[in-house]
């Protein structure tokens, strides 16, 4: 874990540096071959000054995922929750884009994050993912007279929350150069506003 965390400006630039060159070194080597003396090298700081903060890679390994998770959970907020939009498919429309835009889009840092996450954060990604389905839930409700009677509005911010994520994550991987693409939005806009607006048909 982190051993401190920083206060003043000088400190957070300097933690902020370390974890931007962590990021690029376990893009450029991979995380077996990444090292503490390597970062610090890259970063511009002395292996001690990294220590202070980080003790191992293990460490940097928690704390790069932690930075990219709070990034995206940043923008969600500031995206979505503090700028409320007069109908729900713009409101979808917006919550597609940032989840796009805020993702870290090399796709080999993206790869990488995620085969560290199990191991070093689960518990970040979780609760990160928990804070951004709340977020969802609450725009849902404002836009409930434009939802399917018959959807509880929980499940469908975490069945949103979850397909955001995974289909962001197979676009990185897959076509970083096309992910933010207008057409991406609105092709993953339509799957959304059918599944809210959509009244679940009975069988005879």
């Amino acid at each position: 874990m982190q051993r401190k965390f920083p206060r003043q400006q000088r400190a957070r630039a300097t933690v902020e540096a370390i974890l931007q060159a962590a990021a690029q070194l376990l893009t450029d080597l991979g995380f077996e071959a990444l090292t503490t003396a390597r970062v610090a090298e890259r970063a511009g700081v002395s292996v001690g000054s990294l220590y202070q903060y980080f003790p191992n890679k293990q460490a940097l390994a928690a704390a790069m995922i932690d930075y990219y998770a709070e990034k995206l959970s940043a923008a969600f907020v500031e995206a979505v929750e503090m700028r409320p939009y007069g109908s729900l498919e713009e409101t979808i429309g917006a919550m597609i884009e940032v989840a796009m835009v805020a993702h870290p889009h090399d796709p080999k840092l993206h790869l990488a994050l995620n085969e560290l996450a199990p191991r070093y954060r689960a518990e970040k990604v979780r609760e990160v993912g928990d804070r951004i389905a709340g977020i969802i839930e609450g725009q849902l409700a404002r836009h409930r007279h434009e939802i399917a009677p018959d959807l509880d509005l929980g499940e469908a911010a975490a069945l949103i929350e979850t397909l955001l994520e995974n289909v962001v994550h197979r676009a990185i991987e897959r076509h970083p150069v096309s992910v933010r693409g207008e057409r991406a939005i609105d092709q993953c806009g339509r799957m959304i506003m059918a599944y809210l607006t959509s009244t679940r048909r009975h069988a005879a």
